[in-house]
């Protein structure tokens, strides 16, 4: 489930395309700087990157800095809490199919998980007609509408973020049940690493 690479200048991307490609594997990459530059100069290295308002300066890498303004606390991607299982950017025009984590602090205890699932394993377990059921129906993203699974040349993608389904959509109660018995699914069928700060 993950495939480990080191860390160094001269490292050759297309290894660790083709397994992203693959689908099936997480790529853990050791001993990667503490930078900005590096994260970003190597994500334009393996594909299209997002450019997001809400991020630093409006670049890829999230700003994950607390701020306290008016009495008011302000973060982009920061929380004491876990984030339910999800897709990232799942309201956005144009949703990525491959998302880069990296350490710069270690978390005490467990803390610091995350969990991830693949898709495949999640669609041998429903029938066809659910599967039809997952591509068919639209749900509202924020300001895109979409369905949960699509095909896209020949292979399933995903997109899920039940917090954002939720907050920009009133759903009744059987579309929650619905939701509820996809969230019970992918608990069933997560796996977890834990990444580390390079010292």
């Amino acid at each position: 489930m993950v495939t480990k690479y080191t860390y160094h200048k001269d490292l050759v991307s297309q290894p660790i395309i083709e397994d992203l490609q693959q689908g099936n594997t997480v790529v853990l990459i050791e001993h990667f700087p503490l930078t900005d530059v590096d994260l970003q100069t190597f994500i334009k290295r393996l594909g299209v990157s997002i450019k997001e308002i809400r991020n630093n300066n409006g670049q890829d890498v999230f700003d994950v800095k607390v701020r306290k303004q008016n009495g008011f606390f302000t973060s982009i991607a920061n929380s004491n809490l876990a984030f339910p299982l999800h897709t990232d950017a799942a309201d956005f025009k144009d949703i990525p199919n491959c998302v880069g984590l990296l350490c710069v602090k270690p978390a005490p205890s467990q803390q610091g998980k995350s969990t991830f699932v693949f898709l495949d394993d999640i669609l041998k377990q429903i029938s066809k007609e659910e599967i039809q059921e997952l591509t068919s129906k639209k749900w509202n993203f924020r300001g895109q509408s979409r369905s949960i699974v699509n095909v896209i040349n020949d292979r399933y993608t995903i997109c899920y973020d039940r917090i954002t389904m939720e907050t920009f959509s009133k759903l009744n109660d059987a579309e929650k049940k619905y939701l509820s018995t996809l969230d019970r699914l992918f608990e069933k069928n997560i796996f977890e690493t834990q990444l580390k700060k390079e010292t």
